[in-house]
């Protein structure tokens, strides 16, 4: 099965929204971190750090999946228009 540039753009646009959204998650975690407090809460910040750099590392191959599904888009469209990738 080919894709489109079309289908490879969306493709590109929903890894872009998944980065986005693991950010996010990104930053609620390092946050809860940084407001606990006393021995307790070490260990909870310690938890939410792991996550947080766990959510980290799904952002970056999100990224990487944005940039792929971009440049085959960007080379499915210049072979469609006749042009070459």
């Amino acid at each position: 099965m080919s894709a489109t540039a079309a289908e490879a753009a969306e493709k590109a646009a929903n890894w872009a929204e998944a980065a986005e959204v693991t950010l996010g998650q990104v930053e609620e975690f390092r946050m809860m971190a940084r407001r606990s407090e006393g021995a307790r809460a070490n260990a909870a910040a310690l938890q939410e750090l792991v996550m947080a750099d766990d959510f980290e590392l799904h952002r970056e191959r999100a990224v990487g999946m944005t940039n792929m599904w971009a440049c085959v888009a960007s080379a499915l469209q210049a072979t469609e228009s006749g042009g070459s990738a």
